[in-house]
């Protein structure tokens, strides 16, 4: 019985394998999204979908505008283009859900200091009445995050603009002054970052972080977050199941100086523990989170060295603390600076520099070297059959196929599978 190897196969083991020995260490390849029309684009969410939001100049570098790509697309500046809110400028996306609701802010002044928060349909632009969330009694509020059930959290000023308050809206509902303010730890002001599907809340008031129960308003007595042994942290994520990350001061080293500024992410549903929530930092010690997957993997920025005076964006994969300028190929003039989002797939987007101008970026990862050896293994191994009838060989050649499409299917959930153990999420 003759044997015959296919020299195309072959040599795919031989380039992956090279590939893999030269770019060794990179994890994600980068996909630059484009604008609206204008120079600048920020990228601040994704979805599962791969639906990335964010906010652009438009044609002329005119007012910013709130944009929702189409799942793993570049921005289309005749498509996603979200508008504003009535006899307002400007807009901006922060949050995306799976069905394709968008949150953020529109108002007339760059700085939003007389905005109000909007909520999209799905997958449709910013309505001009309908979409409008209202406020807490103030004259301004920030929508920041929202749930598959259409509630969404962020901060507003309260009757008399003086006090900010943190809200949680109804399902697809704006906001009522008299349920949704969800209160304080202590003291006056609250902000809300995330929340989850069960409705449970994650912020900051009185300068520590707090998580809610679902669809409650802020308890002093079981929400307060605690920190890492210092006076004080902010939440900022929160999984499906009521993990927290954030990021929390530790003790002082010196007396009459702050101690470091650490990362940390909590246990379900539980106040932060020093001894095992600390991730620790990266860069000078002071990074901030930006966002977190339901596996646990955290999304921010850092202040990078030697002179600390601009940022960097960082991965955390497991309990181990990655600059994700150091996890792509490089590119000259390019420096991604703030990881805004990270979605369940191990999607990330974030705002980059290229050549001094500010564009939004989508990182998607890469299957493992091992994972890509094994597809082209997998088609080697296809083609080093015995030589049948011509409908054999057609036969073996779909199985090829179909051998090849299951070990990309499982190379890739190899890829996006989550990083950490059941310690760090159960």
């Amino acid at each position: 019985m003759r044997w015959r190897v296919s020299l195309r196969a072959a040599g795919l083991v031989v380039v992956l394998a090279a590939a893999v020995q030269l770019h060794a260490g990179v994890m994600y390849t980068v996909m630059d999204l484009g604008t609206l029309g204008g120079t600048y684009s920020y990228a601040r969410g994704i979805n599962d979908r791969g639906q990335v939001v964010g906010s652009s100049e438009r044609g002329g570098d005119y007012a910013e505008h709130a944009f929702r790509t189409a799942p793993n697309q570049p921005i289309n500046s005749l498509t996603d283009d979200l508008g504003t809110l009535p006899s307002k400028t400007y807009s901006q996306a922060y949050g995306i859900n799976n069905l394709g609701q968008v949150v953020g802010w529109s108002g007339s002044l760059p700085n939003g200091m007389d905005a109000h928060a909007f909520r999209t349909g799905p997958n449709q632009a910013i309505k001009p009445v309908a979409d409008n969330l209202g406020t807490l009694g103030g004259s301004t509020s920030f929508a920041y995050a929202i749930n598959d059930v259409g509630q969404v959290v962020g901060d507003s000023w309260l009757t008399g603009d003086k006090i900010t308050r943190a809200f949680r809206t109804g399902l697809n509902q704006p906001i009522n002054p008299s349920t949704d303010d969800l209160g304080t730890l202590a003291g006056l002001s609250s902000r809300a970052y995330g929340i989850n599907d069960a409705g449970q809340v994650v912020g900051t008031s009185a300068g520590h972080g707090f998580r809610t129960g679902p669809n409650s308003p802020i308890n002093p007595l079981s929400d307060d977050l605690g920190t890492l042994g210092g006076p004080g942290s902010t939440g900022k994520a929160i999984t499906a199941s009521g993990h927290i990350a954030g990021t929390a001061d530790l003790a002082p080293e010196q007396p009459g100086f702050p101690g470091p500024i650490h990362i940390f992410r909590t246990d379900r549903n539980r106040r932060i523990n020093p001894a095992s929530d600390d991730l620790g930092a990266i860069g000078t010690g002071y990074p901030t989170v930006q966002g977190m997957n339901d596996g646990g993997d955290i999304v921010g920025w850092f202040f990078a060295p030697p002179d600390y005076d601009h940022l960097r964006a960082f991965v955390c994969l497991g309990s181990s603390l990655f600059d994700l300028n150091d996890l792509i190929l490089p590119m000259p003039g390019l420096e991604l600076e703030v990881a805004y989002d990270i979605n369940n797939l191990g999607q990330i987007v974030v705002s980059g520099n290229f050549n001094g101008q500010s564009r939004a970026y989508r990182l998607d990862p890469v299957p493992e070297p091992s994972s890509l050896l094994l597809i082209a293994s997998a088609r080697l191994l296809c083609r080093f059959r015995p030589r049948t009838s011509r409908s054999g060989i057609m036969g073996a050649d779909a199985r090829d196929d179909r051998v090849a499409w299951n070990s990309m299917n499982m190379s890739r959930r190899k890829s996006f599978s989550l990083h950490i153990g059941a310690s760090a999420v159960e």
